[in-house]
This record gives structure tokens, C-alpha cells and sequence, in this order.
């Protein structure tokens, strides 16, 4: 599903790849595609390597999402400034969130 440079696309291992600018007018489009897809079975990764804007209501979105999941979500591979808006906000200190590779200290 596309929108606005935004774009959602799950695979069958049970991760969903974020690309383009994930805002306001996008969360809809990421909650439709996710949570129709979900597998209580698999574990869950959002892939964000090719996602380039993420702002607090794209945030919001992911962390709802991670609630509803029995072993939370894995955050993987999020660009630079995309995991700089994670650490500020502290989702990575997040109940049901994880984020891979962790940081280099």
C-alpha cells in the first residue's frame, strides 16, 4: 500500500518494510496494512532502513501497534535520523519495542 512517498509492504516471515516519510497523514495507511496482517505466531519487525521521516504521530502508530503484540515489535536497521527521533522520544527504552542493531556506544 502507497501513500504521500509512504509505502507499508509485510512479507511472510512476519516483517513489514517502512519506506518513505512516515507522518500525520500516513498512520492510517501503516495501521490498515499491519494490523490486517498480523500473525500472533510470528514475531514482528518493522524494517525501517528505507524510512526517511518519522514524526511524533508515526511514533504513536508503532508504539500502539507493539501493545497489541503478544512479543512486541523489533525495530530494525532505522536510518540515522530516524533512530535519533526513537532515542529522544525513548522508544527504545519502550515497553514491547526493541531496537536492532542497538546503538554503538
Amino acid at each position: 500500500m502507497k501513500a504521500s512517498g509512504f509505502s507499508v509492504r509485510g512479507d511472510d516471515d512476519g516483517v513489514f518494510w517502512l519506506s518513505g516519510e512516515f507522518d500525520l497523514a500516513q498512520q492510517d495507511v501503516f495501521k490498515s496494512l499491519v494490523f490486517s496482517n498480523l500473525d500472533g505466531n510470528k514475531d514482528v519487525v518493522l524494517n525501517c532502513s528505507e524510512l526517511t521521516f518519522l514524526d511524533s504521530s508515526g511514533i504513536r502508530a508503532i508504539l500502539k501497534f507493539a501493545s497489541t503484540v503478544p512479543r512486541g515489535v523489533t525495530i530494525r536497521n532505522p536510518t540515522p535520523n530516524v533512530r535519533t527521533v526513537l532515542s529522544i522520544v525513548g522508544v527504545d527504552h519502550g515497553v514491547g519495542v526493541r531496537i536492532e542493531p542497538e546503538p554503538a556506544e
